[in-house]
């Protein structure tokens, strides 16, 4: 039972970094100028400290990292970076935040994968149990 509701929340944990890590990356894509990367609108620092919050109760859950968790941090570098530039000017500003905040989507792609191929494992070995 605690294996089910450990994957459960790992679940809804990932689908909470799936969310986020879209919308980040829907509003990079749709930005046009740099004074969009910072002037931020409320939804999305909202979605920052959600994807934030959900990777840090991820740490709480699992004692191991495995290595595709430290990707995310090149994203949050990524989407940091036009905040302290203001002098910056150019498209390498938008080019640079648009395929670092990709780096927000890889760690709960992989993990989504690794889970679906959990549950499944669970699935079997709940069906060899009751054959037994």
């Amino acid at each position: 039972m605690k294996e089910k509701l450990k994957i459960y929340a790992d679940f809804a944990l990932v689908s909470l970094l799936l969310i986020s890590a879209i919308f980040i990356i829907i509003y990079y894509l749709l930005a046009k100028t740099i004074i969009e990367l910072r002037d931020l609108p409320p939804s999305f620092l909202i979605a920052i400290v959600c994807y934030i919050g959900a990777q840090l109760l991820k740490q709480l859950l699992h004692k191991k990292r495995p290595w595709y968790n430290w990707l995310y941090y090149l994203g949050l570098i990524a989407i940091v970076i036009p905040l302290p530039l203001f002098s910056a000017q150019g498209d390498w500003l938008l080019t640079l935040v648009r395929f670092g905040s990709i780096f927000l989507l890889l760690p709960p792609m992989i993990e989504l994968f690794i889970l679906s191929r959990e549950v499944s494992q669970l699935k079997n070995r709940q069906g060899l149990e009751k054959e037994d």
